[in-house]
């Protein structure tokens, strides 16, 4: 009775088995490192106003036109200069770094360095706009300093707090590197 109750068994040992041989296989590694020849890619995203010209490590890669994206791909592990400038110029928008030290993606924003500072001189609090979208409140006698204003004409304009009635407004051309300024008085 014996021999034949073992004969229903042998399956399940041999499937058994074969689990283990699996589990051997799936548990050997690459004995240089999971990272030797791990790449990345380097997703750079223009938000800066222009079309720009995108330098690695003072390579040419790439134009990209503004809200656009390119991707360098396949880049070994490693520190490398990212340089941006205007398309067809040698007008430096930004520069970045990146440390790629495992494989995956990174992303570099481009984006202007020029600048805003809204003064309130009116003798109230106002609200501030840009391209028709709301900033913030700015109190009398004070200023304030948006960064990272993108290149090209914006509609700037200021009210008046209590009652939204329109007190100054103009056109800002930003072609520079540079701090604005603008006074409402």
């Amino acid at each position: 009775m014996r021999l034949k109750n073992r004969g229903k068994w042998r399956p399940f040992g041999i499937m058994a088995l074969f689990g283990i041989f699996l589990m051997a296989l799936i548990g050997c590694k690459n004995p240089e490192g999971p990272h030797v020849d791990s790449k990345a890619n380097i997703f750079v995203s223009n938000e800066c106003g222009v079309a720009i010209d995108v330098f690695m490590d003072g390579n040419f890669q790439f134009s990209i036109e503004f809200m656009y994206y390119e991707v360098i791909q396949n880049v070994p592990q490693g520190v490398y200069d990212i340089v941006a400038k205007k398309k067809d110029t040698e007008d430096l928008v930004a520069s970045d770094s990146v440390n790629v030290n495992t494989s995956g993606d990174y992303w570099v924003t481009i984006l202007s360095p020029a600048s805003l500072k809204v003064i309130n001189e009116y003798g109230q609090t106002l609200d501030i706009y840009t391209n028709g979208n709301y900033q913030g409140e700015l109190d009398d006698q004070e200023s304030q300093v948006f960064t990272n204003i993108p290149y090209g004409e914006h509609i700037l304009e200021a009210a008046k707090t209590v009652d939204n009635t329109l007190v100054e407004s103009m056109i800002l051309e930003v072609i520079e590197n540079k701090e604005y300024t603008w006074t409402i008085k």
